[in-house]
C-alpha cells in the first residue's frame, strides 16, 4: 500500500496514539504510561502511519520466553485495512527474535472477527476472565500461541502476512 510504514513508536506519537485509544477503547492509557512504556526494554509498540499520519498501534511485553500482546488499535475509519494484523505480524517477528517460544492476548469475548484473525495466526482460546472489560461490559478471552519458535508458526505467520499485503480479507 502506497505511503504506508510500520515503525517503532516514539514520544512524539503519543498524542495520536491516545486519540485513536480514545475511540477504541473503554480505558485508556495515560501520556505518563505511554512514556514510562517507550522507555521499557522489555517492551515493543509499533505504529502504522498512512499517508504520515498514525492510524494504528500495537505494543507487546516479553517475559522470559513468553510475549504478551498488550493492546492493538486500529481507528474506526481505518479499520478493516489490515493494519491491526500487520502490526501483529510484526510484533511475533520481533518476539521470535528476540527467543519466545509462546505468545498470549486477551480479546473481548464478543468480537469474534478478531477471534477468527487471532485463529489464523495460530492462537487458541485457553481461559476467560469474567467481566474484564467495560463500556460494555464483557468478558476476555485468554488466546495463546504455544508454537511460536516453531517453523510452522512463522510458515503460518508469513502466510498471514502475504495475504494481508494483498489486501485480501483475513477475518
Amino acid at each position: 500500500m502506497t505511503g504506508l510504514r510500520i515503525e517503532s513508536m516514539a514520544g512524539r506519537h503519543i498524542d495520536a496514539v491516545m486519540a485513536i485509544d480514545a475511540v477504541s477503547h473503554s480505558r485508556q492509557w495515560s501520556a505518563a504510561m505511554w512514556r514510562r512504556e517507550l522507555a521499557a526494554a522489555d517492551r515493543c509498540h509499533l505504529v502504522v502511519i498512512h499517508d504520515d499520519v498514525v492510524v494504528a498501534h500495537a505494543g507487546s511485553l516479553q517475559m522470559l520466553d513468553e510475549l504478551h500482546i498488550t493492546n492493538v488499535a486500529t481507528h474506526p475509519e481505518h479499520r478493516g485495512s489490515g493494519h491491526a494484523t500487520r502490526l501483529l505480524v510484526e510484533l511475533l517477528r520481533s518476539g521470535n527474535k528476540r527467543g519466545a517460544e509462546a505468545a498470549t492476548l486477551e480479546v473481548r469475548a464478543a468480537d469474534r472477527g478478531t477471534h477468527r484473525v487471532y485463529g489464523r495466526l495460530g492462537f487458541s482460546p485457553a481461559g476467560v476472565r469474567r467481566a474484564y472489560y467495560s463500556a460494555p461490559t464483557d468478558d476476555a478471552v485468554i488466546m495463546w500461541l504455544h508454537d511460536l519458535s516453531s517453523l510452522e508458526a512463522q510458515d503460518r505467520i508469513e502466510a498471514v502476512a502475504a495475504v494481508v499485503e494483498t489486501g485480501e480479507a483475513i477475518a
